[in-house]
């Protein structure tokens, strides 16, 4: 489970990147935002603030930085849960990279 943990916060650190880069006017407020907790809050709503469109994805994103945090916690976490949450951390990063490309 320990290379899972790691690639899930590589994965939710460069999520976290592409949303903080397309949203820079709030990223002061988020960076000093120490727990992933309040991230998995706060990541989702500025990034739907500046791009309602993807108001559809921001539960999902939710969800991804909770399993982040739920495996540096070293909860219980299912191994198919966190590869999931990896995989849909990778996906929307591309679109929300593709999104800065537009503008």
């Amino acid at each position: 489970m320990m290379a899972l943990d790691i690639d899930i916060v590589s994965a939710t650190g460069q999520l976290e990147a592409a949303i903080l880069d397309v949203t820079t006017t709030d990223s002061d407020i988020l960076v000093h935002s120490k727990s992933m907790k309040a991230k998995a809050k706060l990541l989702p709503q500025v990034l739907v603030k500046h791009y309602p469109e993807l108001s559809l994805i921001e539960r999902e994103l939710r969800g991804v930085f909770e399993a982040c945090s739920d495996a540096v916690d070293r909860k219980s976490v299912n191994p198919v849960v966190v590869k999931a949450a990896i995989s849909i951390a990778e996906e929307y990063r591309q679109v929300i990279e593709g999104l800065k490309r537009r503008n």
